[in-house]
């Protein structure tokens, strides 16, 4: 099977993208169980952002996730990205 560029993209997101960009893609759209029981289940997920799993709800707005990305380049020295 061959992939059409925009599939390529997409998969390339999927495997190389930040956990941010997939919470946006998928997980946001879970109910509020199934996203506790999604990070319980991957309690790795999104550890390189600094969230309480008590304030899973927060993610749901965008300006709290853009301020997490901030804080993210800010810490790992990409500053002069955002």
């Amino acid at each position: 099977m061959k992939w059409t560029k925009e599939q390529q993209e997409r998969f390339e997101k999927f495997i190389l993208g930040d956990d941010m960009d997939f919470y946006e893609e998928y997980t946001i759209h879970l109910m509020d169980e199934e996203q506790k029981n999604f990070f319980e289940e991957n309690p790795e997920f999104m550890s390189e952002y600094s969230i309480s799993r008590d304030m899973l709800h927060l993610l749901r707005d965008p300006i709290y996730r853009g301020l997490m990305r901030k804080i993210k380049k800010y810490e790992t020295g990409e500053r002069e990205k955002y």
